[in-house]
């Protein structure tokens, strides 16, 4: 727009009092730069003001102004703070400025000096259109060819439209997709290409997101389709939630169906201890990659309006919930607790699992398509337990066919505990109704918590292995383990209280007193968990 009003006012063909005018981008930066102290930048930058008046012909253009004005120079090197010059110019009649900034610019900088603001008029710039974007990108892609000797397809530019709309909804149009054009042309420039195909757009786009784009290649597609067996590797029963969550999964990255909220959004129900937050975790390591890829929030910390600002962020905080949404969008939000927060702010989901967006605290949409959420709550698991006693008094054999199994009567559960937390006004059903699933945790039988014992032992079989020491795991200790660490509250969350004392305790001190070194083979006897040594 600056470009476009040069050159009007250099043909005379704007404004009369804007006709054959000067438009000049003072450099700040380098300026601060090429001074060598703040007071000299300030000298130097009070003689350009002076000149400006004198010449009566500029029209003077800061670009980022929110960088200069309501900073602690004292704090920032390399900063000058022009406010206060400033505005003892913008009186002048002959004095003609404009000021470039941000949204945030103006509220976290600007905003805060209510008597400079009052000098400007503010000209809010919206987005470009689609439509306009791609005759944008058309004219840009004529000078680029010429420049790199290579042509960008037609199909390559919808790309740039449709990828850079979806995956990087933080940026605006046009500029967004003219970046990811000139990154385009240099691509195939490096690759020695001589046209840039769809293909190639989509893979700058997944190297700037890490969000999987496009075709999908060979690794990512066993994942998926054998995505159920490789959960089941870190937990124990459970179907109907890893069923649910692999199948999301599977129809958001096929795009199959359009959606606009995120790739899928789930409510997990069930005591503690069964393997809510487990499941969460081992999604996040199987398919986003990393453990690190998920996103954790106790929701018991916001349980009044207060804490809005907290989690969406507001003109002087980072938000908890949006600020790490907006760095990895492509992950997995795990919201702890979820029946602790105010109602205020599980209002604030509705959005989210509509429409797949949310306002921060700064005006910026924040965006969730590309994330999965996991809510938990223990909310009525009383209910459960008072099933499990019916059972229990009903038999053992029907308590078999039940626990741990998808069953009729997990259904029935099912619809009593969402009959409990209408009827005590836990969730509200228009709540409820916006996730995709809401899966019970079914409560775990005595042969899954042997399983169970199984993969926590594995974890400390495999630690010892990298010192070169041999443990065996046997069945007299799972069993022991099972019996001091099952509990129908705490699920098997015991049990991991249970090897830390009676197993990884002991074998510290044995590490640490040279007791068991390398090359030793060990195991524990069965019922005083004594360590026994094979050298």
């Amino acid at each position: 727009m600056i470009e476009a009003l040069a050159n009007r006012s250099a043909l005379g063909e704007s404004l009369p009092e804007l006709n054959y005018k000067r438009v000049l981008i003072l450099d700040l930066p380098r300026l601060v730069a090429a001074t060598q102290n703040i007071e000299e930048a300030e000298k130097i930058l009070a003689s350009i003001f002076q000149e400006i008046i004198l010449a009566g012909n500029v029209i003077l253009v800061i670009d980022n102004i929110h960088d200069y004005i309501g900073v602690q120079t004292e704090r920032r090197a390399g900063v000058v703070e022009i406010s206060g010059s400033l505005s003892s110019y913008l009186t002048m009649p002959d004095f003609r400025f404009i000021g470039i900034t941000t949204f945030d610019g103006l509220h976290l900088n600007i905003q805060k000096n209510s008597a400079l603001l009052s000098f400007f008029e503010k000209i809010e710039v919206s987005e470009v259109l689609e439509e306009e974007t791609l005759a944008i990108l058309e004219n840009r892609a004529l000078r680029l060819e010429g420049k790199y000797k290579t042509i960008a397809s037609w199909p390559a530019l919808k790309s740039i439209i449709s990828l850079t709309a979806r995956y990087l909804p933080a940026l605006p149009f046009p500029e967004k997709a003219m970046s990811l054009l000139d990154e385009a042309m240099i691509f195939a420039v490096k690759g020695k290409k001589k046209i840039i195909l769809p293909e190639d757009i989509a893979k700058i786009v997944t190297g700037k997101t890490q969000i999987p784009v496009g075709k999908i290649e060979e690794k990512e597609k066993e994942i998926l389709l054998n995505l159920e067996s490789l959960i089941h590797q870190r937990i124990i029963n459970q179907e109907e939630a890893v069923g649910e969550i692999s199948s999301a999964l599977r129809r958001a990255r096929s795009d199959l169906t359009i959606r606009k909220g995120p790739m899928g959004a789930f409510l997990f129900l069930g005591p503690t201890g069964v393997g809510k937050t487990e499941t969460s975790k081992a999604l996040a390591e199987i398919y986003f990659g990393s453990e690190s890829k998920m996103i954790r929030l106790d929701m018991s910390e916001f349980q009044t309006i207060k804490d809005i600002p907290r989690l969406i962020g507001s003109s002087g905080e980072k938000g908890l919930l949006t600020t790490p949404i907006m760095e990895k969008p492509f992950s997995l939000l795990l919201l702890d607790e979820f029946e602790k927060a105010h109602p205020n702010i599980l209002n604030l989901f509705l959005q989210v699992f509509d429409e797949g967006h949310l306002t921060d605290g700064r005006g910026r949409k924040v965006d969730f398509k590309n994330a999965i959420i996991i809510a938990t709550s223990n909310a009525a698991y009383q209910i459960i337990l008072q099933v499990l006693k019916e059972l229990t008094e009903t038999g053992p054999i029907l308590l078999e066919k039940a626990v741990g199994k998808s069953s009729e009567v997990w259904r029935v559960v099912k619809k009593r505990l969402l009959d409990y937390i209408f009827d005590k006004g836990i969730f509200r059903p228009e709540l409820i109704n916006r996730f995709d699933g809401v899966i019970v945790f079914t409560p775990l039988s005595k042969e899954n918590l042997l399983d169970i014992a199984e993969l926590m032992l594995g974890k400390l079989k495999k630690n010892l292995r990298e010192k070169e020491i041999e443990f065996l795991i046997t069945e007299g200790l799972k069993k022991e383990i099972v019996e001091l660490g099952y509990s129908p509250v705490f699920g098997a969350r015991e049990m991991r209280r249970v090897i830390q004392d009676r197993l990884e305790n002991v074998l510290a001190q044995a590490l640490l007193s040279g007791k068991i070194k390398r090359g030793d083979r060990i195991e524990f006897n069965m019922p005083n968990f004594e360590l026994k040594i094979n050298a």
